[in-house]
């Protein structure tokens, strides 16, 4: 067999059958074998597929004949799903090709998994980002172009023709043309075979788009993979009382960053799970991150707290599952979804990608725009004209998120009697709500069109299988005993609401949550306790027992200082935000204040001068305190000047790491074996610590950006943001921060009270 070829009617099906996205399902097996060349062919596929063995390949085919768009996998070539492949990566493979091709036919948006290099030439990924993976497969766009031209048919063929992890010849490379040759020499006979064959299928459907207690801490710096019993010999009585108290309502544990906020939840599920076996109890606990990454690092604290007996299953009585709220949704959900159906496996990920969607729905809906004028009001028309794209599109994602998927569960009527937020959009007319539910109907209509789900679909999806009859009933067996959220203020509202479903008992919320609520980068959900307290409590009128940790074990006295003067001064952006630095304080032991300097502001002659000093200023900061390459992160506030520093990187040979995923503490660990630097942006480096970070672009006009909106309600939203965004990425560093900025633009607007007070030194 030479190729294997899918019609577009095909590739349709199969994208949106749930049976063949992975190989977990009876039927996504069955499927891998039909791609290795099994003659068991028509098993696997859906009643209204074919596929047809022809001279030099096969075809697969759906109802409609007259459909001219093909994709064609080489298998001379390309070596696709051969014998020795795995069935489950030719699966995966396989379903993301399909996808690229539907999307490039269609002039979909692209993932970032899904390149187009070249005139000709395409690549795709198709592992998710997270696993690291770089296998990849080569598509030609228009195989034997000069061929098929003179027939009239060029453009209606996409050639896969390799898979590996080299990058081959470059945006000129093209494909051999032997193995597609056949393909068009068997494609006559097909369609002529099809023409005669008798259509007793049915017509298909055309896819068109798709109590509150102060907590003194420990002193010194401890790495946090300890023992259990290590731990709770170095805790306050205070600190004591929070892992020992028994967990029969919600708990709430908040405080600023670098308080230990997550080791009290460690700490307090392992003492838990420690009594529960001493008295030979059933004690069955999940614990909740935020994100995959922070799921990996979580799970390897608890190894080291001594929690494996729980983790591998070696107690079957007592049972500790750390995984993510997406993939435990999706674990309820397996019969309904599969992995290749997410927008992204990962949860962060995933909201990045939600914007592209919003974003090619908005380009649409705008095309529109002018048959809603006389419907809608005039401070929304200024809105929608007069603001900058990327601040509309970020506030259209959490109106889908959080007011139309959570608090209208997609219903129009209920969302149109909805009161708007201050600070989001001012749509305050039936029309303005119409004109932002076209925009949400173009994006889920994209996203059917790519077989996917977002987040929130997951989430709602499970929200209501866990209010069926039948959980209620499997409750008191399946439900948890112990139910912990890791940085909850990462959490939307929809989210939020699955939790409190979990327990034994409905009434009963044995919940601990962590709160940083100034961390919550953007989210304007965390206005207030109310907003937050009955969601995750089956009594609207409960107020959870909270825990405020106050002493920062992390920042030197200095960067506390500074982080305080950053959130304060952002403290009457929203009602009733809660300054967490606002008494907080450091708990540094002495030899460790030794190594801390005040934080520097250096004010630099261009961005090209910034990127060359942020290097030299981390060279000069790691020889002066002693400590590995990996202690130091630069850390930068605009795309421009992290592209600067990766290409610096990439041209000069530079010892550097780069941390793209939130709290990815694998790839701090290769900068230490390594003995590299590591750079990033402030997503990515929250949960995260090190010695000493260089922050490059904090000046004005970038934090805030406030060249990009124009209207008051975006400008307020990315004022938040930036203090969210530099709050976080000072309180990484224990002994140092540097700040870098342009000389022509000065200091961010955000940091000139610290300078007037000399919470933030400056350097000409």
């Amino acid at each position: 067999m030479r190729y294997l070829a899918v019609r577009r009617d095909a590739i349709e099906e199969i994208v949106a059958s749930r049976i063949l996205q992975s190989t977990d399902y009876d039927s996504g097996a069955a499927f891998s074998k039909v791609l290795k060349g099994d003659d068991d062919k028509d098993a696997a596929l859906p009643p209204r597929l074919s596929i047809e063995g022809m001279s030099h390949g096969r075809i697969i085919a759906g109802q409609r004949p007259h459909e001219v768009n093909f994709i064609i996998f080489d298998l001379d070539e390309g070596h696709f799903f051969s014998a020795k492949s795995n069935d489950s990566d030719n699966v995966i493979c396989f379903q993301r090709v399909l996808r690229f091709a539907l999307k490039y036919w269609t002039k979909g948006i692209l993932m970032p998994a899904e390149k187009i290099v070249g005139p000709r030439k395409a690549v795709v990924f198709p592992h998710p980002i997270s696993q690291k993976k770089s296998v990849r497969v080569t598509l030609d766009l228009n195989p034997d172009f000069e061929r098929l031209s003179k027939r009239g048919q060029g453009g209606r063929y996409l050639l896969a023709y390799k898979i590996g992890i080299d990058e081959g010849d470059g945006a000129q490379e093209t494909a051999s043309p032997t193995a597609f040759r056949k393909f068009i020499e068997d494609l006559a006979r097909f369609e002529k075979s099809e023409r005669q064959r008798p259509d007793s299928r049915e017509p298909e459907t055309r896819i068109t788009t798709f109590s509150s207690t102060n907590l003194s801490g420990t002193t010194g710096r401890m790495d946090i993979h300890q023992s259990y019993e290590v731990w709770m010999r170095y805790l306050t009585s205070d600190q004591r009382r929070f892992v020992e108290a028994p967990l029969g309502m919600p708990s709430r544990i908040e405080g600023p960053a670098g308080t230990g906020k997550t080791l009290c939840l460690a700490l307090k599920a392992i003492h838990g799970l420690a009594e529960a076996s001493t008295s030979g109890q059933e004690m069955k606990v999940l614990f909740f991150t935020h994100s995959v990454a922070s799921r990996k690092h979580i799970y390897t604290v608890f190894e080291s707290m001594g929690g494996s007996p729980y983790l591998s299953g070696e107690r079957p009585l007592q049972t500790l599952n750390v995984t993510t709220l997406q993939e435990f949704c999706a674990s309820l959900l397996r019969e309904e979804i599969s992995s290749t159906e997410f927008v992204d496996p990962d949860a962060y990920d995933a909201k990045q990608l939600q914007i592209l969607y919003i974003e090619e729905a908005l380009d649409t809906a705008m095309e529109e725009f002018p048959s809603y004028i006389r419907l809608t009001s005039v401070p929304f028309q200024n809105f929608i004209a007069g603001e900058e794209k990327l601040s509309l599109i970020q506030l259209i994602q959490y109106e889908i998120a959080v007011v139309i998927k959570g608090r209208s569960g997609e219903n129009f009527d209920v969302y149109k009697s909805l009161e708007y937020l201050a600070t989001g959009i001012p749509a305050t007319l039936e029309g303005d709500k119409a004109f932002i539910w076209r925009i949400y109907d173009i994006y889920k209509t994209n996203l059917e069109t790519g077989g996917q789900f977002d987040t929130d679909d997951v989430i709602i999806s499970a929200i209501s299988h866990l209010t069926t009859p039948i959980w209620r009933r499997r409750r008191r067996t399946e439900g948890c005993d112990m139910i912990f959220i890791d940085e909850t203020h990462l959490f939307n509202m929809n989210e939020l609401s699955v939790f409190h479903h979990l327990s034994r008992s409905a009434n009963e919320s044995p919940i601990a949550f962590a709160v940083d609520r100034a961390q919550a980068i953007g989210d304007q959900g965390w206005t207030n306790d109310r907003d937050v307290s009955p969601v995750l409590s089956n009594d609207e009128n409960s107020k959870p027992h909270k825990t405020r940790v106050d002493s920062v074990f992390r920042c030197s006295a200095e960067i506390v200082n500074l982080a305080f003067s950053v959130t304060s001064s952002g403290a009457s952006l929203f009602t009733n935000f809660q300054d967490p630095m606002e008494i907080a304080h450091s708990s540094l032991t002495f030899e460790e204040e030794r190594m801390s300097r005040p934080p520097l502001y250096l004010d630099c002659d261009g961005d090209a001068d910034i990127v060359e000093k942020a290097f030299e200023r981390a060279e000069a900061v790691q020889k002066e305190m002693d400590v590995s390459r990996s202690e130091v992160a630069i850390i930068a506030f605009s795309d421009d000047l992290f592209r600067a520093l990766m290409r610096s990187i990439d041209e000069e040979h530079r010892p550097y790491e780069t941390l793209k995923d939130r709290g990815d503490v694998e790839v701090v660990r290769r900068a230490r074996s390594a003995g590299r630097f590591v750079i990033s942006m402030p997503e990515y480096v929250g949960g995260l610590e090190f010695a000493a970070v260089i922050l490059i672009g904090v000046d004005d006009g970038r934090v805030p950006p406030t060249g990009l909106s124009r209207l008051a309600e975006s400008k307020s939203y990315l004022t938040y943001v930036a203090h969210n965004k530099l709050y976080v990425s000072i309180t990484r560093a224990r002994y140092r921060v540097e700040i870098l900025g342009a000389r022509e633009r000065g200091p961010s607007s955000i940091l000139v009270s610290a300078i007037s007070t000399g919470v933030l030194g400056r350097s000409r």
